[in-house]
């Protein structure tokens, strides 16, 4: 899959509360995140995020 990094960070926020909190199938931790469509489409939308920080700690020496 091609991720199209085309959203800053900013623009998409973060997470208030874990979604497996509520889960139907939070027993199952952590096998289940494996299938989780949630936690896919959550990493999906990260994936597209371009970082706005000015801090990165792998360039510094």
């Amino acid at each position: 899959m091609i991720i199209i990094r085309d959203i800053f960070d900013f623009d998409i926020g973060h997470l208030a509360k874990s979604p497996c909190r509520e889960c139907q199938h939070r027993q199952n931790l952590p096998d289940c995140s494996e299938q989780c469509e949630m936690l896919d489409n959550i990493q999906t939308i990260l994936a597209r995020a371009i970082s706005c920080t000015g801090r990165h700690p792998f360039l510094e020496s």
